[in-house]
């Protein structure tokens, strides 16, 4: 994976899944990172900041208009 660059951060797991679907579907490798324990629950900490999801820089135009046509506003 080249250099990878922070696109959205999102309220939970659940959404950052949602749109690490969507990138990959669309060819576009991503990365999530959070304090919490993905499929098998989640600490509080993660409810405080949340699932930040990063692309590789060649990407991010692109996610950028992906992830706002679907998740604008969140």
């Amino acid at each position: 994976m080249d250099e990878i660059v922070f696109i959205k951060n999102f309220p939970n797991r659940s959404f950052a899944e949602q749109a690490k679907q969507v990138l990959t579907g669309s060819g576009i490798n991503c990365v999530l990172k959070s304090p919490d324990v993905g499929i098998l629950g989640t600490s509080s900490s993660s409810l405080l900041i949340g699932v930040n999801l990063y692309v590789e820089k060649r990407n991010q135009q692109r996610a950028y208009e992906l992830l706002d046509a679907i998740f604008d506003g969140i």
